[in-house]
């Protein structure tokens, strides 16, 4: 499969020069500022690549949430540059979602989603948990046993909780607490080897939004997988945005991956809604990681029903594949067409006949996540030179 043609840089200085005659000087600089901040992520992500130390953070719905497509890529660029980490672990385990490198065991916390609880504080990722006193839980990492990682955690406490107790498995003891215990959202690093256990003591206010792993040494791909089943961009405003900008700065992502569209499509959300709740997430995105990358995984082919030669797809869906490629056109983002990657419109069928995608029309088979998440890679490994 020839990859690139599946992905791009959507704009370019012809496309610019041709428009020019037609902008005022302000909007022809704007423009020329796109492309030239893009064309410098693009630089850096290629650097990232060739040094074989690459960040890269998915934000999306059940697609992502599974972590099928996104650990298949995941494999992909560590046999290709490294192992750098399992990356992201949700705060504790939510039910039907899933993380391909971690597990979890749990007394106690409670786990809390912004798709389903909207007036939560929530950090980047909108999954928090929250203990009671003495509660446990235990994260572990999958497959082979991994080095020592430096751990990023995103916590809030109020000012009479207790700091939470971590043993790591080397049986060392660390303090985990937020500073200052203000009810904000904060960031504690330190050192450890998984598996990790979390006792609580008396924690009125005390959350988790999420534990950020990474090798030591800082080499190799990370690939982190944010996603939510159901989810929609415009839940994203249900998370707390000072936070979640802070959190995209400290981690400092060299790509960030938006996959949505799916469930906007199937509940006929109006494709002007989605675009500018698209353009202001792009917006904030910039301004809190400038200089990350930022990749739109085109909304894939699917369908409402498998009646006829090709099977009904959502009304919206066509119009809002258009929109997507506007947007990532206008904001001089990475654009990866995922539909075309299938085969184009009219695809779903076959990929259900071949075993590729389930009998919903919407999602995929393990098996189909991987040879999508392998395309994905093969496009991303496409930017070296």
């Amino acid at each position: 499969m020839d990859t690139k043609k599946h992905f791009a840089i959507l704009g370019c200085c012809l496309w610019i020069m041709a428009c020019s005659a037609e902008l005022t000087p302000a909007q022809s600089n704007h423009y020329h500022a796109l492309l030239s901040a893009q064309a410098e992520h693009a630089a850096q992500l290629t650097e990232a690549l060739q040094k074989k130390s690459l960040n890269i953070v998915q934000l999306g719905d059940s697609h992502t949430a599974a972590d099928y497509l996104t650990n298949a890529a995941r494999v992909r660029l560590q046999q290709q540059l490294g192992n750098g980490g399992p990356g992201w672990a949700m705060p504790i385990q939510f039910p039907g979602m899933r993380l391909a490198r971690f597990t979890y065991e749990n007394q106690g916390w409670q786990a809390i989603s912004s798709r389903t609880q909207a007036s939560q504080n929530y950090a980047l990722g909108g999954l928090i948990a929250t203990p009671s006193i003495g509660s446990l839980m235990t994260i572990r990492t999958r497959g082979e046993p991994e080095t020592e990682q430096t751990v990023i955690v995103s916590i809030r406490q109020g000012q009479n909780d207790e700091d939470l107790f971590v043993t790591d498995g080397n049986g060392q003891e660390i303090l985990l607490s937020a500073q200052p215990k203000d009810n904000q959202w904060h960031f504690s690093t330190f050192n450890a080897r998984f598996p990790l256990t979390i006792k609580a003591g008396i924690s009125f206010q005390t959350a988790i939004g999420g534990w950020w792993t990474r090798n030591k040494n800082q080499q190799g791909v990370v690939f982190s997988a944010l996603g939510i089943n159901g989810f929609q961009l415009n839940q994203w405003n249900r998370w707390n945005t000072q936070a979640w900008q802070q959190e995209l700065n400290v981690i400092a992502p060299d790509l960030i991956i938006l996959a949505f569209g799916t469930n906007e499509a199937y509940n006929g959300v109006e494709v002007e809604t989605v675009k500018q709740n698209l353009l202001e997430t792009i917006a904030r995105i910039r301004t809190a990681s400038p200089k990350s990358a930022i990749m739109l995984l085109g909304a894939p082919e699917s369908l409402k029903s498998t009646a006829g030669s090709c099977g009904v797809r959502p009304e919206k869906l066509t119009e809002l594949q258009a929109m997507q490629k506007e947007v990532a056109l206008s904001q001089h983002t990475f654009y990866w067409d995922w539909q075309s990657v299938m085969g184009g419109e009219c695809s779903m069928k076959s990929w259900i006949n071949q075993g590729l995608a389930r009998s919903d029309g919407v999602h995929f088979t393990a098996s189909g996540y991987q040879r999508l998440g392998e395309a994905l890679a093969d496009s991303i490994l496409s930017l070296r030179r």
